[in-house]
């Protein structure tokens, strides 16, 4: 009954590492001559300080490596993160550059169209025939190569 205190409670359950402690029964009597550390049956040292409030050099050997390797682990996912950092900023960049780029032909359209059109109105008014005459030729035009193109 010691061994299940929490119940049918997932809420003490949130890790690999509370499943070692399942067959725990809390009791500290050796009983049999071929115990580790005075449990039977090779079970847990105790990880309470005795008398004089000092811990045995094995149980703070043992909590020295589970810190060690949970240090790795942690360091392992921030150099992970870093990477994904370090990609997302060369994604950011390459981004800004591209749109960069993208902002500067934008404009020389831009710049060229204008030129164009100011050019087909001065065509226009030397002429004498009207903007609107021009445009309606040249969508006339248009219109039949996309005609010819397609069919």
């Amino acid at each position: 009954m010691a061994s299940n205190r929490f119940g049918t409670s997932s809420l003490h359950q949130r890790d690999a590492r509370s499943s070692l402690f399942e067959n725990y029964t809390g009791d500290r009597r050796a009983t049999g001559s071929g115990s580790m550390n005075g449990i039977a049956g090779g079970g847990f040292r105790p990880a309470t300080p005795n008398s004089r409030g000092q811990y045995s050099d094995a149980v703070l050997s043992e909590l020295e490596n589970q810190n060690d390797a949970q240090v790795e682990g942690i360091s392992a996912k921030v150099k992970m993160l870093k990477d994904i950092t370090v990609a997302i900023g060369d994604e950011i960049r390459d981004s800004s550059k591209l749109a960069d780029t993208m902002n500067d032909s934008f404009d020389n359209t831009r710049v060229r169209l204008r030129g164009t059109m100011n050019r087909m109105l001065r065509m226009a008014e030397k002429t004498g025939v009207g903007w609107r005459v021009w445009l309606a030729f040249f969508t006339a035009v248009v219109v039949l190569f996309w005609y010819v193109w397609l069919f």
